[in-house]
């Protein structure tokens, strides 16, 4: 039996589309072992639903990692307890995607290597954002060029927390992703390149100030905020109460925003403000996870590299 432990992500943060994410100390944890035949799927999250047949994405990133390694399959048990909302924007795909592949890696004896599987990942989600930061922990860069994924990871040292503010409702990735135009003026773009650039310097320096700038976007929000009720409230509320930077998790609908300080004052504030107004929204604290996913094998526990 192996045993995968993947973080929550957290990606499109503020103009870095489809390009920054971090990961979060939510957790999807996953065991998988290879039996005689069959597929057998166990959720242990009654509250969320997965697909227990060969639609079910842990058991595609196996396939796409035994297909890659050229190993023949058997059958194959999982069992899953995910604290990451399903299609809420906070990478509970990339977080089935990862942890099957490393499993998958393990049982195939180790033929892929990391660049392999992180761009095998990237290819199976649509996009390196959230898959990156679900591996390598911390705040990510990820690009894909010219057939491979490349991730650089920063480790998140300046006591920064994360405000994720999550509604009772979702909004489907592909849906989300509809509503964006196919094409972009030459001076959107510029903002966009100039603001995310500034977005992750300030970031990796702690310059809060900076990040708040950084944080705005042209490119998806702005076309996004109509499957998001009370967004733009939303938004002035958290900078009200002292975000340093608020921004659309992945492609909605949760909010999250970033703090360097007053946590409580800031968890009890828009708790209120979604008694007030009639939000069904939870807000909660979380910390950057710094270790990105963790597999343990048998008794050994061990960080894939």
């Amino acid at each position: 039996m192996i045993s995968v432990r993947v973080p929550a992500t957290s990606a499109n943060m503020g103009a870095g589309f489809d390009t920054l994410g971090v990961a979060l100390n939510l957790y999807n944890r996953i065991r998988i072992e290879e039996i005689p035949e069959g597929l057998i799927i166990e959720n242990k999250n009654e509250t969320s639903y997965i697909p227990t047949d060969e639609k079910n994405l842990i058991y595609r990133a196996i396939l796409k990692v035994f297909d890659a390694a050229g190993y023949e399959k058997k059958g194959i048990r999982i069992i899953q307890n995910s604290e990451i909302p399903m299609t809420r924007g906070l990478g509970s795909s990339s977080a089935c995607i990862v942890g099957g592949m490393l499993a998958a890696n393990i049982i195939s004896g180790r033929k892929l290597s990391y660049k392999e599987i992180i761009h095998l990942a990237a290819q199976l989600e649509g996009h390196p954002d959230n898959v990156g930061p679900a591996l390598y922990g911390g705040f990510c860069v990820s690009v894909t060029e010219n057939g491979n994924t490349i991730v650089k990871s920063t480790k998140i040292t300046s006591g920064i927390k994360f405000a994720v503010m999550i509604p009772d409702y979702f909004v489907v990735t592909r849906k989300s992703r509809e509503v964006l135009p196919e094409t972009v003026s030459f001076s959107d773009a510029v903002y966009n390149v100039s603001h995310a650039a500034l977005f992750q310097s300030a970031m990796v320096s702690g310059d809060m100030e900076a990040l708040r700038c950084g944080v705005n976007d042209r490119l998806h929000q702005e076309y996004r905020k109509a499957y998001i009720d009370g967004m733009e409230e939303i938004f002035k509320r958290t900078y009200e109460l002292g975000s340093n930077a608020t921004y659309l998790s992945g492609s909605g609908p949760t909010i999250l925003s970033v703090l360097d300080n007053n946590f409580k004052q800031f968890d009890e504030g828009m708790k209120r403000f979604f008694a007030e107004n009639e939000h069904q929204w939870t807000c909660r604290i979380l910390e950057a996870d710094n270790v990105g996913a963790v597999v343990c094998e048998e008794r050994s526990a061990a960080r894939i590299n």
